[in-house]
Order: structure tokens, then C-alpha cells, then sequence
């Protein structure tokens, strides 16, 4: 209702413009009942600068022209936006009436004029939009924010302060046969500027019949300090999940013998490196005030065509050709090119595999590797080293030394596109001294058809149980391709798989008597599979139900099994609804036929049913299905998933049965969730997504007297939209080392409250290193709404008493009236033409944001009376000379 207000209220006023800016003293003029719009009235505006929002201002509105109420917080606002003019200058400015600019505004059909939404300005502008209640601020260009996230080849870390973070996750699982748990965490503490302790651990417990055992574990546990942004230096027990992401130079090896080591390592690190722009050349930037299309050309050659968001933004130059020439912008807004900008473009590198530097690493220490083929652990040495030689080919090379033992693993990696077309080609080859070797290929190629294709060959001497050979314990043969192309409406897939695997029984792997007649002295694990499958799949729309039917054939052959071959047809139906709450149903029904070659034919039919919805507190989910086949077997499971600001929990409970077993129930679940501890005390979150240390964002709200319900909207990072509530702490988990963005917006209206952002609201850009932890504080207003009707000592209606405390605001003819509050008013003002009322209200508690306070005897009182911000000489004199011109002269001094 107070947005609403706002909006008419404003509308009004512009509406009142022209009628009363040639005589804004003629009152007579203006129609009765809008006198106060003339004079113009502080409303809460959500302020804009280009595609941030600065959150809900008091801004006084008058015909024509505005006036900030907080110049100086604005300005504030301004600066930490990034505009480049000095606070005072800002201040300043803002500190001065400012035409409203009204008529530019993109409301209500304006959006097709070409000029909309943007004004030149030398200083600082408007533009009032007053059917959404939006301010845009202008500034001249100089002034103006510079999109640093996009402009910059290496990101500059967020300030925040040094914590713990944490993310947990644990698994449990129940069969007949086994019980299991499985829980992992993984975490980083700040301990400097630069520099962070980084861990991951599991403990895993099984459970069955004959035995049961239990592993606590620290995979990682290691010190990490950076060193100008491109080179790091860490020392403890590390494994090569690091080594192959960004934070240790992305080095993509399949076929060295890379493991955990206990040691030491330095290197180059493209952790820190903007993705978003690399290999992009000069930055071409353009302001936009509204989402425009960018057309880009190199004469008549159309460059690229994309749609940007308003705000300063930069051209994705990615595919620009290499070289030095002018780059022609054309602007098209609704449909119409409103300006044509000429900038000068230049690019001599830049690789699209993703930098175009060398990346190196050396590491050494000892094995700590816990396998059957180790005794002890063994001195290892390794180093790697990454040469981009074009832009979309590099070559890497790592060598590692093991005792006596060394190996080498070379690849190539090219990677490009061709018109409509996109492909990536990788090359590897190993080789060691000891008799290792292997090679491996990898292609994918996108036009129309889609192309996979993947070969993995290691060959150890372990093979000919010769010699030992550190993680070389076998012989592997691994293809796998697969095709895919729409047809007919639907998609056409083929895929083949073949697997070759020898693995040699650990005991004769470490028999000291090679010549004693040993059984186990062959290889004991040896298998190979091979599975080629055809299938179409196709989806109809008929109303509000989908229609999914797949067919298709498949072939399987194995060393331990006959071999298999068949057809399938699956058919399912499902109709999804959406509820007004923001959640939705799904049910479904599915019918599975199977025919193979040596087992019965099998017809399965199944039920399945979901039902998700959201509330103040999260989300929720339940989902239940039965099957049912004609062999006599069934199935029926029930499950739910509940997303609170703790994190995530699911769980399912299945039985299966008619298979001349007992019924065998089973039991899975899973809960993920993150914590963070620092200066700012103890947060608890959502799970995150991401396998690397993490960082955090924290949100505080401020506490706000008696007021209950939602604050404000959050949403970021890798968990779910959620609420928080006044006086509360949320935790938005991130990863390190990684650009985010978060959102702050108003709760949506509850039964408690209406609440709004003042403070704190709107989007901002994140860049947090590991155990780093960021602290966003919001202040929120809370409104409530009185309905009730005012009389005087004799039970006479106050009709058209202005009501002090809401803005002047009338009461009816009857003395009923309907505002909106941020406190409880005690007591509330009113003003009538024979004078000062005091209206007393009982003091309820806030179970509703709605409250019918009845009819109210208000008493006479002195201006004295009033409290310090309502105590207005001047404002209540204008108003009683309004209301004594609007009135006739026979009612003018009617008591």
C-alpha cells in the first residue's frame, strides 16, 4: 500500500506540473485536494546510477524539480559505487534542487521514444520516473564508474577480514545388507593479506553383516601464500586438485603419475586472472541507459551482435579478428538505432584456452599415498611447464622423478571455432624408464551434430610383473565416442564404449620369492566391456502436459558375463503447475518395456509425483512414486528436501519387493551446509558449490524495535534465494578465487510487516580470496497500516483533518482513514481548522501488518504538543490556509 501511495502520489504530482508552474502560487488553480502535492512531499525513491541500485531514499518531490533529503549519504553512495568526483563536489550538487527531467522517463509507453532514460549532463541530473517511483542519477562521463570487473586482466581482491570457512556434507545410506555414513568438509582459515591454511577431510564408517570399520582422513592440509597476484608458494600435504584449476595454473594431466604428496610447491597461478576478458584486446566501453542491442563492425563486416544490460558495459571482443582497426557501434533501442559510436580496437594475443602466459610449477617432498602397491613412502620431484603457442593452441610438458624412476607426459591442446562451428583437440603421450608408457586423445566438435570422442591407453611394467612402478599397477584401455543430431523434432544418439582393465593381486605384486610356484603369480583381476547403444528421443507439448517417449536398441558384451543385446521403448507423461506462492506440482506417470536376449520380456509401469513451495523460512519438496512390473516385482519410495539458512537436508526412504526376497527397505539421505567464524562472531549458511577453499559473504541486518518478519531478500553466491529476518545474521557461502555477485532487495510483504531496504540494498561484485569473509550490513524500515476513524470530544467526525504523523495525509468525511506507519503512533496527530488533536492509540502487540484501531475520540491540544519532528510552524499555517481557501465562506469558521 505505501508503494502504491507512492506512485500515485508522484503521478499526481507530475500530472500537476504544467498547470501549476506558470503560478505555483494561484491556488484557486489547483484542483481541491492535491494542495499538498504543489507544495511537494518527501517520498522514499529507489535511486539508480546506471544499472545499480543505491537503495530507498527520502526525496522531497515537487513540481518539476526534486530535492535530496541526505545529500551527503548519497554522495557517500556515489563514491563507493566507484563515480570519481570528490565527495564534496558531490554533496555539492546534490545539495541543490534538480530539475525532475520527468518527460524523459521510459514509463508507461515512453520506452519507444529514442530519447529516453538518458540526458547529456557537465555535473549531476535526474530523471524522475514517477509510475515506478525510480530516481536515475546522471553524472558527466569523467565521473562515472568504470566497470573495474571488466576493464582489469587480474581482479583486485574485496576487503574483508580474515576467518574461517568451512562447508560440511554428510551422506548416510541403509540397505539390507550395509549400513554406511560418509562425511567431508572442506575449509580455508585467513592468516594474512595474501595468504591462507587450506584443509579437506573425510570420515567414512561401513557396516555389514561380517565387519565393520571406520577412516578419518586429511586429504589436504597445507599454508598458501600468493605473490603478486601471478605467483603462489605452498608447503604440507597436498593432492593435485589445486594444480589442475586456476589456483595452481590449470595443468591438465591424465596420464602422469601426479599424486599426494607431503612437500613443498611454487608456481604461477591464473587465480586471480578475469576470465571475462581474456584475450579480448583493448576494452571497448559504452554507456547504456536502458538494455540496448550492441551491433559491432570493422567497416561492413558485421563483428558481432549482442544484447547488453544499462550501465557502463563492455563489447565481448573475443572473437574480434587479430590486428589494429576502427571498431563502429550501433546502438539500437526498441527497435531503433539511437547512436552510432567509432572507437579504435587492437589485439595482437590473447589465447582461448585461457591465458595467454607461461605457466610453470615445481614441487617436491614424499609420497603420501596409502595404496596396496606402496610399502613405504618415496622421494618425488616434479615439475610442469605450459607454452601458449597461438592464440588457440599451448603446449605442456611435466616430468616426475620417483627414486630411480622418471616419466614424462607432453600433450597439446587446441581448441577454436569456425562460423557456426566449435571444436577442442587434445594429444597426450607418456613415457618412463621403467618400461611405463601410454597415450591419450580427446575431440569434440559442434555443428548441428554433436561429435565426442575420448581414448585413454596406460601400459605399466607391472603388466609383466617385472619391476614396481609408483600408481603404475596395471593396464588400461579406455574408448569412448558418441554422436548426437536433431531430427525430426527430436534427438538422434548413438554412443559405444569399450574398457579394458588388468590389475595384479597385490600379494604377488610384493612377493619376495619370485621363483617359488606362487598361484596368485598371474594376474588376477583382468575384465574387459564393451556397450554400443542407438536411441531417438522426442518431446510433444499437448496443453499443459509434456510428452517424453525414448526408443532405442543396445548391445552388451562383457569377459565375465554372455552377451546381451535388446531394444526399450520408454514413455512418460508430466504436467507441471505452478502455484501463486512461487512453488509447484509435478506429477507423472511412466511406462518402461524392456525385451533382451536372455531374460524375460518386462513391461514397468511407474507413478511418480513432486510438490515443491516456498515460505518466509525456505523451501521445501516432497516427492513420492511407485512401480510395478509384470514379473511381479514393485518399488514404492517417499522422500523430501528442505532448504533453510542452515543449509540443505534430504531423505528418502525406498522399498523394494516380489522378487522371491524379502522386502528389502532402504534408507539415503544427505545434508550440506557451510559455516564462518570471525571478528564478526559465528555464521551459519547454505551448502556451496565448488570443490576449492571457500570464502563468504556476511549479511547483517539491524534490529529494529518490535518488528517481526523478513527483513530484506538475499540471493548469491551457489545457494537458493532466502530471507532474513531483523536483528539476524545470513552466511552466503562463495568460492575463492572467484568472481560473484550478490542481491539485496525488499522482503515481500508478510503477515507481520512491510519492510524496505534502506541501507545496504541492491547489487554488488565480490572477489574473495579463501578464508576471507566479507560483512554487508542493511538497514530496514518496517511499515504498518491503520484503518480506523477519528472523532472529537463530542463524537463528531475530523473530516478532512490532516493526519501529522503520515504526511499530512486526510481523513474522510466520515473522519475515516487508512495510512502507513513505521512505529506505532502514540499518540496520533491530527489537524482540523480548529486546531491541534491528540488521538490516543491502545498499544497492541504486531501479530499483523494490518491493524484496525476502531473509532478514536481525539482531544484539542497546543501546537506545543507536538513532537520535535512534527513541530512545523510554517507547514501547518500553509495547510490551514489551503483548507480555509478550499472551503466556502459560509463553512469557512464553522466550529
Amino acid at each position: 500500500m505505501k508503494r502504491h501511495f507512492t506512485v500515485l502520489s508522484i503521478t499526481l504530482s507530475w500530472a500537476l506540473a504544467d498547470a501549476v508552474s506558470v503560478a505555483s502560487t494561484d491556488l484557486p488553480q489547483v484542483p481541491a485536494g492535491f494542495e499538498a502535492l504543489v507544495e511537494g512531499q518527501v517520498e522514499q525513491l529507489e535511486l539508480h546510477l546506471l544499472n545499480r541500485i543505491l537503495g530507498l531514499h527520502p526525496v522531497m518531490v515537487r513540481p518539476g524539480r526534486i530535492e535530496f533529503q541526505q545529500p551527503e549519504r548519497i554522495a557517500a553512495l556515489l563514491i563507493e559505487a566507484g563515480a570519481s568526483a570528490s565527495a564534496q563536489d558531490l554533496q555539492s550538487l546534490l545539495s541543490e534542487p534538480l530539475p525532475s527531467n520527468s518527460q524523459l522517463a521510459c514509463s508507461y509507453g515512453l520506452a519507444s521514444e529514442a530519447s529516453c532514460g538518458y540526458l547529456e549532463t557537465d555535473a549531476v541530473a535526474v530523471i524522475l520516473d514517477a509510475a515506478g517511483a525510480r530516481l536515475q542519477i546522471l553524472m558527466r562521463k569523467d565521473w562515472l564508474p568504470a566497470n573495474d570487473a571488466a576493464a582489469l586482466r587480474l581482479h583486485t581482491p574485496t576487503e574483508a577480514q580474515n576467518a574461517l570457512v568451512h562447508r560440511q556434507n554428510i551422506n548416510i545410506a541403509q540397505a539390507d545388507s550395509y549400513r554406511a555414513l560418509g562425511t567431508s568438509g572442506l575449509g580455508a582459515l585467513g592468516l594474512g593479506e595474501t595468504s591462507h591454511l587450506g584443509f579437506t577431510w573425510n570420515y567414512q564408517a561401513y557396516q555389514n553383516k561380517r565387519s565393520s570399520e571406520s577412516n578419518l582422513e586429511f586429504n589436504n592440509i597445507y599454508y598458501r601464500q600468493d605473490f603478486d597476484r601471478e605467483h603462489y608458494a605452498q608447503a604440507g600435504r597436498m593432492d593435485m586438485s589445486n594444480l589442475s584449476s586456476a589456483e595452481g595454473g590449470n595443468f591438465s594431466f591424465s596420464l602422469l603419475p601426479l599424486g599426494r604428496i607431503d612437500g613443498a610447491r611454487v608456481g604461477t597461478t591464473l587465480a586471480y586472472l578475469n576470465r571475462d576478458v581474456v584475450g579480448q584486446g583493448t576494452p571497448i566501453s559504452l554507456i547504456l541507459t536502458q538494455r540496448s542491442r550492441v551491433d559491432a563492425f570493422r567497416g561492413e563486416e558485421l563483428l558481432s551482435t549482442s544484447y547488453l544490460d544499462a550501465g557502463v558495459q563492455n563489447v565481448d571482443t573475443r572473437t574480434f579478428p587479430n590486428g589494429s582497426y576502427p571498431v563502429t557501434l550501433r546502438v539500437i533501442e526498441n527497435g531503433q538505432v539511437t547512436r552510432t559510436e567509432t572507437v579504435p580496437f587492437s589485439r595482437t594475443d590473447g589465447n582461448g584456452l585461457g591465458d595467454d602466459t607461461v605457466q610453470w610449477f615445481l614441487q617436491g617432498g614424499r609420497t603420501a599415498e596409502h595404496s596396496l602397491y606402496e610399502q613405504a613412502p618415496s622421494a618425488v620431484a616434479q615439475t610442469g611447464l605450459r607454452i601458449p603457442l597461438r592464440d588457440d593452441l599451448a603446449f605442456t610438458s611435466a616430468i616426475t622423478s620417483l627414486d630411480s624412476a622418471f616419466y614424462n607426459e607432453s600433450r597439446l591442446d587446441w581448441a577454436g571455432t569456425l562460423g557456426a562451428s566449435n571444436w577442442s583437440l587434445s594429444g597426450a603421450v607418456l613415457a618412463g624408464n621403467d618400461g611405463a608408457s601410454g597415450n591419450s586423445q580427446q575431440m569434440t566438435f559442434t555443428h548441428g551434430i554433436s561429435w565426442n570422442l575420448y581414448r585413454y591407453s596406460l601400459r605399466s611394467p607391472s603388466c609383466e610383473h617385472n619391476t614396481r612402478a609408483y600408481q603404475q599397477s596395471g593396464c588400461n584401455e579406455t574408448l569412448m565416442a558418441s554422436a548426437s543430431l536433431p531430427l525430426a523434432g527430436g534427438t538422434l544418439s548413438a554412443g559405444y564404449t569399450y574398457n579394458r582393465y588388468a590389475q595384479v593381486n597385490p600379494f604377488s605384486y610384493w612377493n619376495d620369492s619370485p621363483d617359488e610356484d606362487d598361484p596368485t603369480r598371474d594376474l588376477t583381476t583382468s575384465t574387459w566391456a564393451r556397450t554400443l547403444q542407438l536411441g531417438f528421443s522426442r518431446s510433444h507439448v499437448l496443453g499443459p502436459f509434456h510428452l517424453i517417449h525414448r526408443v532405442g536398441a543396445f548391445r552388451n558384451a562383457s569377459g565375465n558375463r554372455d552377451t546381451d543385446h535388446g531394444v526399450y521403448l520408454s514413455l512418460y507423461l508430466s504436467h507441471n503447475e505452478r502455484s501463486n506462492t512461487g512453488g509447484y506440482r509435478q506429477s507423472n506417470i511412466g511406462v518402461d518395456m524392456r525385451r533382451e536376449q536372455n531374460a524375460r520380456d518386462s513391461l514397468r509401469t511407474g507413478l511418480g509425483h513432486t510438490r515443491a513451495w516456498d515460505n518466509e523460512q525456505g523451501r521445501n519438496e516432497v516427492n513420492t512414486g511407485v512401480g510395478y512390473d509384470d514379473l511381479g516385482r514393485w518399488d514404492a519410495e517417499v522422500g523430501g528436501r528442505i532448504e533453510r539458512n542452515w543449509g540443505e537436508t534430504s531423505l528418502t526412504v525406498a522399498q523394494r519387493g516380489g522378487d522371491q526376497q524379502d522386502s528389502r527397505p532402504s534408507l539415503s539421505g544427505n545434508h550440506s551446509s557451510s559455516l564462518a567464524l570471525g571478528r564478526e562472531g559465528f555464521f551459519w549458511g547454505q551448502g556451496q558449490g565448488g570443490t576449492g577453499p571457500g570464502a563468504a559473504v556476511g549479511i547483517v541486518a539491524a534490529p529494529v524495535e518490535n518488528a517481526t518478519g523478513a527483513a530484506a531478500k538475499i540471493s548469491g553466491g551457489y545457494g537458493a534465494q532466502t530471507s532474513i529476518g531483523f536483528g539476524e545474521k545470513r552466511l552466503i557461502p562463495v568460492n575463492g578465487f572467484e568472481a560473484t555477485q550478490t542481491r539485496i532487495s525488499d522482503a515481500d510483504a508478510s503477515r507481520q510487516n512491510l519492510s524496505s531496504v534502506n541501507v545496504g540494498n541492491g547489487s554488488r561484485e565480490w572477489f574473495l580470496q579463501p578464508g576471507k569473509l566479507a560483512v554487508q550490513r542493511i538497514e530496514s524500515s518496517v511499515s504498518y497500516t491503520y484503518v480506523g476513524r477519528l472523532v472529537n470530544a463530542q463524537g463528531e467526525p475530523l473530516a478532512q483533518a490532516a493526519i501529522l504523523n503520515a504526511a499530512m495525509l486526510e481523513t474522510g468525511e466520515d473522519g475515516s482513514f487508512v495510512v502507513d506507519l513505521n512505529h506505532h503512533p502514540e499518540p496520533l496527530f491530527a489537524l482540523d481548522l480548529n486546531g491541534v488533536h491528540a488521538c490516543a492509540i491502545q498499544t497492541r502487540a504486531a501479530h499483523s501488518s494490518l491493524r484496525r484501531v476502531g473509532t478514536l475520540t481525539c482531544q484539542s491540544t497546543t501546537m506545543d504538543a507536538l513532537p520535535k519532528e512534527l513541530h512545523d510552524p510554517g507547514r501547518l499555517e500553509r495547510w490551514t490556509a489551503r483548507r480555509n481557501a478550499a472551503l466556502s465562506p459560509d463553512k469557512r469558521n464553522q466550529p
